[in-house]
């Protein structure tokens, strides 16, 4: 465990350094900043917009702003947002916990629905069943989270629904319980024809302990897998649910940080996002760990 813990480490620092480098280098390159739109005021002189670059260092070469933003980054200084004037660190962790809450809410709504169709599908064999869950599938899969979020906004315009949180949950749940539903649901179904099934059968078990006691544990590492790499779809999607339905995020956050050009405050956004996707996958790889002994063994190795 102590190997698995360095490599994650490890692994998670390379991550942060490679990611931070390139969104950096890229959003310096993109030959405009901050002020660039002030160019446009014929209010605003050419000497005023040059003290207001220089102030921020935006004068100063891209490496050399780099190793500066680095160096305070390893402090966990952030820098100051060019649009919120305020720092960078605390406004992003606010809008990230609020963003956080969404994702495992839609996660939570994603499992549940997930689970409870696939263990109703094997539990009763009902090809009616069958048929609504692959219905199911088709369409929360087809269905880009644009138009859903478009059908959650409208739903809150006409007053049928008036939580905000709930709808966004929805709208981030639908595609996740499309992935889930189908990868789970056919492990589960997989698990129900292994020797270790007929055995319990043999033994006597009713097929509700069966399905629950040995056939969810051996079907749940696919689920585990897919559990850490939804984090960063969430947060992704997140973009779009959070700017339709106007919900306060770390997706509403990140558009405004482009719109605005705001560089500190996007590297902040990407530098956070980045360690929750490792610490989704990190997380999903221990619960891996906990429920299958095969893959402790080879990781002792």
């Amino acid at each position: 465990m102590l190997h698995f813990f360095i490599r994650k480490v490890v692994q998670g620092v390379l991550l942060l350094l490679i990611t931070s480098a390139a969104a950096f280098f890229l959003l310096s390159s993109s030959g405009s900043d901050a002020f660039t739109s002030l160019r446009e005021n014929p209010q605003v002189s050419a000497a005023t917009i040059e003290k207001l670059r220089a102030s921020y260092g935006l004068d100063r070469p891209v490496i050399e702003r780099y190793g500066a933003w680095l160096a305070s980054a390893v402090r966990a200084d952030l820098g100051e947002s060019f649009y919120y004037q305020v720092p960078v660190t605390g406004l992003v962790l606010v809008r990230f916990w609020s963003t956080a809450l969404l994702a495992f809410a839609a996660i939570g709504l994603a499992c549940v629905v997930a689970v409870g169709l696939s263990f109703a599908n094997v539990r009763y064999r009902s090809r009616t069943l069958s048929i609504f869950i692959d219905a199911v599938i088709l369409i929360f899969a087809s269905t880009p989270r644009i138009v859903i979020s478009l059908f959650s906004l409208a739903v809150l315009v006409s007053g049928a629904i008036n939580s905000v949180f709930l709808l966004s949950t929805i709208s981030l749940a639908v595609p996740l319980v499309a992935i889930l539903l189908a990868q789970f649901g056919q492990s589960l179904n997989d698990a129900m024809h292994e020797d270790f099934i007929r055995t319990a059968r043999a033994k006597g078990l009713s097929e509700t302990t069966i399905i629950l006691r040995h056939a969810m544990r051996a079907a749940i590492n696919p689920a585990l897998t897919l559990f850490g790499l939804s984090l960063g779809a969430l947060l992704g999607g997140s973009v779009i649910v959070e700017t339709v339905i106007g919900r306060p995020g770390i997706g509403s956050l990140t558009v405004t940080a482009v719109r605005n050009r705001d560089i500190p405050l996007l590297m902040g956004v990407m530098i956070v996002v980045s360690l929750a996707v490792w610490a989704g996958n990190t997380l999903a790889e221990i619960l891996q760990l906990v429920n299958d002994k095969r893959i402790r063994a080879l990781e002792a190795e």
